[in-house]
């Protein structure tokens, strides 16, 4: 299933632009830069950077920083956004940048799993790797199965403050650990439906992949603020060594 080839486009920033208030992303990209450590002006890859809203607080904040995205819709947005170049159009596994490019890479909010396979997930996060340094940081963001289940819903429905009426089916298949979803949305006269698919995975199968694809020294919290994770935290967050 290639859903994710046309997912991202103008209806899926509309359906969540106002999740991720600006207060919330500066609390995120202030989390990533007191867990990488990163000095001013590092080179950083943002990966997926969707419409660059943490690549954008990352230039803001003095990083040397490139966003790349498979969405030529996000992608324009990001840039409209931006006082400086560094976009990219490109698969998460097929990287435009040469070998041991960036001081870091930042890949946040649940991109591992969209491929619903271990090898292409494990080919993204090799290609993360080549362009990194030797002994560079990279930081993954995703939610985890034990809380997605924990607190899983079959039906859903909300409201957005821009007026969107959204309802959502899931189906989670325990086998492949895959969740379906689909959703239909509407505003006035406007109506839109979407579906995916997304492989949920525990944190012992995401530090697996994480070794196997070459990163050590893997550290794990829960929060942006450095809390330490947990099976009941939402967020699991990774910061691994490039070797």
């Amino acid at each position: 299933m290639s859903w994710w080839r046309n997912y991202f486009g103008d209806d899926f920033f509309e359906l969540h632009i106002d999740l991720f208030p600006e207060e919330k992303s500066r609390a995120e990209v202030g989390g990533m830069i007191e867990l990488l450590g990163l000095p001013s002006g590092s080179r950083v890859l943002d990966v997926p950077c969707g419409w660059g809203r943490h690549t954008r607080l990352l230039q803001e904040a003095g990083y040397d920083v490139f966003g790349a995205d498979i969405s030529e819709p996000l992608m324009r947005r990001a840039e409209r956004g931006s006082n400086a170049p560094g976009y990219a159009a490109a698969d998460i596994r097929f990287l435009p940048f040469a070998d041991h490019s960036f001081d870091a890479a930042v890949n946040v909010f649940t991109s591992l799993g969209l491929f619903l396979s271990d090898d292409q997930d494990l080919a993204a996060l090799r290609e993360i790797r080549r362009v990194l340094k030797p002994g560079a940081l990279f930081l993954l963001e995703s939610m985890h199965r034990d809380d997605v289940i924990a607190h899983y819903s079959e039906k859903d429905r909300w409201e957005l403050p821009n007026g969107i009426q959204v309802r959502v089916r899931r189906r989670f298949d325990p086998i492949t650990g895959i969740s379906y979803e689909r959703l239909q949305w509407r505003r006035g006269e406007e109506r839109g439906r979407k579906q995916h698919a997304l492989k949920l995975r525990t944190a012992t199968e995401i530090d697996h992949l994480l070794r196997h694809a070459g990163f050590t020294d893997i550290e794990y919290f829960g929060d942006w603020d450095g809390t330490p994770f947990s099976h009941t935290t939402e967020s699991l967050i990774a910061i691994a060594q490039s070797r």
